[in-house]
């Protein structure tokens, strides 16, 4: 052996070949090749095929799992009935409810609208009566206008006539 040289590869035949051959230790050698391929193919496969198995059986557990989770999270018929009724009573109740809020605010407002046309009409009536008393106020100061006048006159002609006696006498 040559240090520099490599070792001679053995001429490897595909299993085809080595069938073909005249040799009987190469046809064994080859259908041992074919077997090593064909194991080798079916390993893979079987390994895929497991973990494909392993992959169902796991998504079947997780479905039961869950199904159950529902099945224990589901409500009756019973429930439901019972749970609408209670919907509907609360319904009506809220509705009763409302209905005397409004009948109570109706009331309150024909209230407010009485008291309103109430003091309106005082207030016509304050209204008259202010007016009628302005009206006696302006003939008050008219006729006491016409008393300080005449007072004024008779004041005037009794100067005028003490005068007039005051001329007379000497």
């Amino acid at each position: 052996m040559e240090a520099g040289a490599p070792p001679p590869e053995p001429q490897v035949k595909t299993p085809q070949e080595a069938a073909e051959s005249a040799d009987p230790a190469e046809k064994l050698e080859g259908v041992h090749a074919w077997v090593a391929q064909l194991d080798r193919k079916l390993q893979t496969r079987f390994y895929a095929l497991a973990a494909a198995a392993v992959l169902a059986l796991a998504a079947g557990i997780v479905a039961v799992v869950l199904a159950l989770g529902v099945q224990d999270d589901s409500a009756t018929k019973a429930e439901l009935e019972e749970l609408r009724g209670q919907v509907d009573n609360a319904t009506k109740s809220a509705s009763d409810a409302a209905q005397d809020d409004v009948a109570d605010l109706d009331d309150r407002l024909s209230e407010i609208e009485a008291q309103i046309e109430s003091l309106s009409a005082d207030q016509g009536t304050t209204a008259r009566e202010l007016s009628v008393v302005q009206d006696d106020i302006a003939d008050l100061r008219d006729q006491i206008d016409a008393v300080e006048q005449a007072q004024d006159d008779a004041t005037a002609a009794d100067d005028s006539d003490t005068d007039e006696t005051d001329e007379d006498s000497p």
